[in-house]
Protein backbone atom coordinates (compact mmCIF):
# COMPACT_ATOMS: atom_id res chain seq x y z
CA UNK A 1 0.00 0.00 0.00
CA UNK A 2 2.82 2.64 0.89
CA UNK A 3 5.01 1.63 -2.63
CA UNK A 4 1.34 2.30 -4.49
CA UNK A 5 0.99 5.41 -2.60
CA UNK A 6 4.75 6.58 -3.24
CA UNK A 7 4.72 5.73 -7.11
CA UNK A 8 1.14 7.78 -7.46
CA UNK A 9 2.57 10.72 -5.61
CA UNK A 10 5.95 11.17 -7.21
CA UNK A 11 3.83 10.66 -10.39
CA UNK A 12 1.92 13.32 -9.65
CA UNK A 13 4.66 15.21 -8.58
CA UNK A 14 6.91 14.68 -12.00
CA UNK A 15 3.65 15.74 -14.03
CA UNK A 16 3.79 19.02 -11.83
CA UNK A 17 7.42 19.67 -12.05
CA UNK A 18 6.77 19.30 -16.01
CA UNK A 19 3.88 21.79 -16.33
CA UNK A 20 5.62 24.60 -14.32
CA UNK A 21 8.80 23.99 -16.73
CA UNK A 22 6.32 24.04 -19.35
CA UNK A 23 4.82 27.29 -18.08
CA UNK A 24 8.15 28.87 -17.53
CA UNK A 25 9.41 27.92 -20.92
CA UNK A 26 5.92 29.37 -22.36
CA UNK A 27 6.07 32.69 -20.19
CA UNK A 28 10.11 33.13 -21.40
CA UNK A 29 8.49 32.60 -25.28
CA UNK A 30 5.71 35.36 -24.17
CA UNK A 31 8.73 37.63 -23.43
CA UNK A 32 10.26 37.73 -26.53
CA UNK A 33 7.31 38.13 -28.11
CA UNK A 34 6.35 42.10 -28.90
CA UNK A 35 2.65 42.25 -27.83
CA UNK A 36 2.11 45.45 -30.67
CA UNK A 37 3.34 43.45 -33.42
CA UNK A 38 2.48 39.85 -33.08
CA UNK A 39 -0.93 40.48 -30.77
CA UNK A 40 -2.74 37.82 -32.15
CA UNK A 41 0.30 35.00 -31.30
CA UNK A 42 1.08 37.22 -27.70
CA UNK A 43 -3.13 36.36 -26.81
CA UNK A 44 -2.77 32.81 -28.02
CA UNK A 45 0.29 32.11 -25.81
CA UNK A 46 -1.34 33.91 -22.85
CA UNK A 47 -4.44 31.85 -22.53
CA UNK A 48 -2.20 28.33 -23.29
CA UNK A 49 -0.38 30.13 -20.18
CA UNK A 50 -3.57 30.69 -18.34
CA UNK A 51 -5.53 27.82 -19.34
CA UNK A 52 -1.90 25.18 -18.35
CA UNK A 53 -1.92 27.17 -15.08
CA UNK A 54 -4.96 26.34 -14.14
CA UNK A 55 -4.74 22.86 -14.84
CA UNK A 56 -1.29 23.00 -12.62
CA UNK A 57 -3.70 25.07 -9.55
CA UNK A 58 -6.29 22.23 -9.81
CA UNK A 59 -3.49 19.25 -10.39
CA UNK A 60 -2.09 20.56 -6.89
CA UNK A 61 -5.70 20.83 -5.20
CA UNK A 62 -6.16 17.22 -6.31
CA UNK A 63 -3.07 15.86 -4.77
CA UNK A 64 -2.63 18.25 -1.84
CA UNK A 65 -6.42 16.42 -0.95
CA UNK A 66 -4.95 13.11 -1.44
CA UNK A 67 -2.33 13.89 1.11
CA UNK A 68 -4.88 14.97 3.74
CA UNK A 69 -6.94 11.97 3.08
CA UNK A 70 -3.63 9.80 3.74
CA UNK A 71 -2.71 11.18 6.94
CA UNK A 72 -5.69 11.13 8.42
CA UNK A 73 -6.47 7.74 7.53
CA UNK A 74 -2.61 6.77 8.90
CA UNK A 75 -3.65 9.07 12.28
CA UNK A 76 -6.87 6.84 12.58
CA UNK A 77 -5.05 3.16 12.14
CA UNK A 78 -2.72 4.95 14.49
CA UNK A 79 -4.73 5.82 17.29
CA UNK A 80 -6.74 2.41 17.05
CA UNK A 81 -3.69 0.44 17.54
CA UNK A 82 -2.52 2.81 20.19
CA UNK A 83 -5.99 2.30 22.34
CA UNK A 84 -6.32 -1.30 21.21
CA UNK A 85 -2.58 -1.95 22.89
CA UNK A 86 -3.86 0.11 26.34
CA UNK A 87 -6.45 -2.33 26.56
CA UNK A 88 -4.83 -5.47 25.88
CA UNK A 89 -2.46 -4.30 28.36
CA UNK A 90 -4.87 -3.00 31.02
CA UNK A 91 -6.34 -6.24 30.63
CA UNK A 92 -3.59 -8.56 31.05
CA UNK A 93 -1.45 -6.68 33.47
CA UNK A 94 -4.80 -5.76 35.72
CA UNK A 95 -3.80 -6.97 39.27
CA UNK A 96 -0.62 -6.80 38.98
CA UNK A 97 1.42 -3.62 39.87
CA UNK A 98 3.94 -2.14 37.30
CA UNK A 99 6.12 -1.39 40.89
CA UNK A 100 5.55 -0.94 44.25
CA UNK A 101 6.67 2.11 46.25
CA UNK A 102 7.00 2.76 50.01
CA UNK A 103 3.73 3.96 51.25
CA UNK A 104 4.50 6.93 52.05
CA UNK A 105 5.75 8.08 49.01
CA UNK A 106 2.11 7.83 47.55
CA UNK A 107 0.06 8.29 50.86
CA UNK A 108 -3.07 10.58 50.01
CA UNK A 109 -3.54 9.00 46.81
CA UNK A 110 -2.29 5.59 47.42
CA UNK A 111 -5.82 3.89 46.55
CA UNK A 112 -6.25 5.81 42.98
CA UNK A 113 -1.87 4.90 42.17
CA UNK A 114 -2.73 1.32 43.10
CA UNK A 115 -6.26 0.92 40.60
CA UNK A 116 -7.57 -1.70 39.76
CA UNK A 117 -4.28 -3.87 41.72
CA UNK A 118 -5.56 -2.57 45.37
CA UNK A 119 -1.60 -3.39 46.50
CA UNK A 120 -0.64 -0.30 49.03
CA UNK A 121 2.21 1.10 47.37
CA UNK A 122 1.81 -0.44 44.42
CA UNK A 123 1.26 1.49 41.25
CA UNK A 124 -1.57 -0.09 38.70
CA UNK A 125 -1.20 -0.26 35.22
CA UNK A 126 -3.95 2.27 34.26
CA UNK A 127 -1.93 5.07 36.40
CA UNK A 128 0.94 3.97 34.85
CA UNK A 129 -0.40 4.15 31.13
CA UNK A 130 -1.91 7.85 32.02
CA UNK A 131 1.62 9.31 33.00
CA UNK A 132 3.28 7.54 30.54
CA UNK A 133 0.83 9.38 28.01
CA UNK A 134 1.25 12.86 29.92
CA UNK A 135 4.65 12.69 29.77
CA UNK A 136 5.04 11.86 25.88
CA UNK A 137 2.61 14.47 25.31
CA UNK A 138 4.60 17.25 27.13
CA UNK A 139 7.99 15.91 25.60
CA UNK A 140 6.43 15.89 22.16
CA UNK A 141 4.68 19.58 22.52
CA UNK A 142 8.29 21.78 21.14
CA UNK A 143 7.54 19.42 17.68
CA UNK A 144 3.87 19.87 16.95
Amino acid sequence: MCEETSKLLQKDAEQESGMRLEIQNMKQELSSISMMDEFARYARLERKINKMTDRLKTHVKARTAQLAKIKWVVNIVFYVFQAALMVTLIWKYYSEPVIVLPSKWVAPLERLVAFPTGIAGGVGITCWLVVCNKVVAIMLQPFS
